[in-house]
């Protein structure tokens, strides 16, 4: 592949069975490893058939498989829960890709409270918003002085415009 001309389906072939990963193979054929890169190696690899079932799996998710995750989530109430079921830090992005999986696999999480709404049932009025919006300097000084939660969620309702 060195700039794709060069390379025959025969050192495709070699080196892919020397590799250990996609990222490897990448190297090894002296490309610049990125997403694109790899979704045009794994099309050729396919197209030719060339076997990869050797490739080790460096995503850390795929130590929790959707049996795992709907396991999680059905004695669970929240996405933190089940990221904490899971043995995973609760942090933004792995809440993030646990809801994708979840949807993805079609896994029930109904029971979660509040989950399907679109917006938190803030406990104050419009006016009492404009004026903690008015005295504030950012959306978490908003929810500070509103005495709501400072977290992501309540933020991002705070800074929707009405």
């Amino acid at each position: 592949m060195r700039n794709e001309p060069g390379t025959n389906d025969e050192e495709l072939a070699s080196a892919v069975a020397e590799s250990r990963n996609w990222t490897d193979l990448m190297r090894r054929l002296g490309l610049k490893p990125s997403g694109g890169q790899r979704r045009v190696l794994q099309e050729r690899v396919a197209m030719h058939g060339i076997d990869t079932s050797h490739f080790v799996k460096r995503s850390p998710w795929r130590k929790y498989p959707d049996a795992a995750i709907a396991e999680a989530a059905a004695s669970s109430s929240s996405l933190r829960e089940v990221a904490l079921k899971l043995g995973a830090e609760p942090a933004t992005g792995t809440l993030s890709h646990i809801r994708r999986r979840i949807h993805a696999a079609g896994i029930d999480i109904s029971h979660f409270p509040g989950i399907n709404s679109v917006e938190l049932d803030l406990p104050f009025t419009t006016e009492e918003l404009r004026a903690a919006a008015a005295t504030a300097i950012s959306v978490r000084g908003v929810a500070r002085a509103l005495g709501v939660p400072d977290d992501s969620r309540s933020r991002a309702t705070l800074g929707r415009p009405s």
